[in-house]
């Protein structure tokens, strides 16, 4: 059991999840929702007939005891090492039990089918922060696949590069790790962070000055040569932005590891 974890763990959960929203008209499926517990999962734990005014109402309480229920004990929150505890219960709140426990394995480059299995992994993981960073990294990368990134994108880039830094910091602070031994680790990892942003981003700036350069040289007199030019050109537009976006990702979790 990992003890000094989870009362951290709900504090960034509840500052992430907010207060009461309604978001269905950019997309998001969850409806009403307040500190994160959307009016289905009110209706499946808490009231059959909760209406939007009861989850506006909702006590903080009734959300912490769903978290704790539903989505800490599902997990086994407490049989997981520190930082990866919190790692895989925020993936479970935001995306899903069905998709958090799963990542572990895939973060470790093995199977993971049950919740046992994710614990499992992440206690015999030699390098704890190797993987919580790769952890944080999958389930970035989902979140980018969704329609619904432009609506939600910022927030959740915001709470993926904090939280990954918030995993670390708490991994280290219940190690063997000295404060002074955590910092360095900490600053390390900032750094780092911060030569992948400027290595992206001179990418990114150079592939855009020089983008007609990199594209292959195409007869443009004949229909078939004009839509390969136009195919090429959105794929070497969309190869630019993909690199803009790493670019901002680790200056994030730069600032991030910085300020932990």
């Amino acid at each position: 059991m990992v003890a000094g974890t989870y009362d951290a763990a709900m504090i960034r959960v509840f500052a992430d999840e907010g207060g009461y929203t309604d978001d269905t008209a950019k997309g998001d499926r969850g409806g009403p929702t307040n500190f994160g517990i959307t009016i289905w999962d009110a209706r499946k734990y808490w009231k059959a007939d909760a209406t939007a005014m009861d989850v506006k109402n909702m006590p903080k309480a009734v959300a912490a005891d769903i978290y704790r229920k539903h989505y800490a004990i599902p997990i086994l929150y407490d049989e997981l090492p520190a930082g990866l505890d919190y790692s895989e219960l925020d993936a479970a709140i935001n995306s899903g039990t069905g998709r958090a426990i799963p990542w572990m394995g895939k973060a470790a480059g093995k199977v993971c089918k049950t919740a046992d299995d994710a614990v499992k992994i992440a206690n015999a993981a030699v390098d704890k922060v190797a993987l919580i960073k790769a952890y944080w990294a999958i389930r970035l990368s989902f979140l980018e696949s969704l329609s619904i990134w432009k609506s939600f994108g910022r927030g959740w880039l915001r709470r993926c590069t904090n939280g990954e830094a918030a995993a670390v910091r708490m991994f280290l602070a219940l190690s063997k790790a000295t404060a002074k031994d955590a910092r360095v680790i900490l600053d390390k990892e900032s750094s780092t962070a911060k030569s992948q942003a400027k290595k992206t981003g001179t990418v990114a700036a150079g592939s855009g000055a020089g983008g007609g350069a990199a594209l292959p040289q195409i007869d443009t007199s004949h229909l078939v040569g004009k839509i390969a030019l136009a195919i090429g050109i959105a794929l070497f537009a969309c190869f630019v932005i993909w690199l803009i976006r790493q670019a901002i990702i680790h200056n994030m979790r730069a600032q991030a590891y910085a300020a932990s």
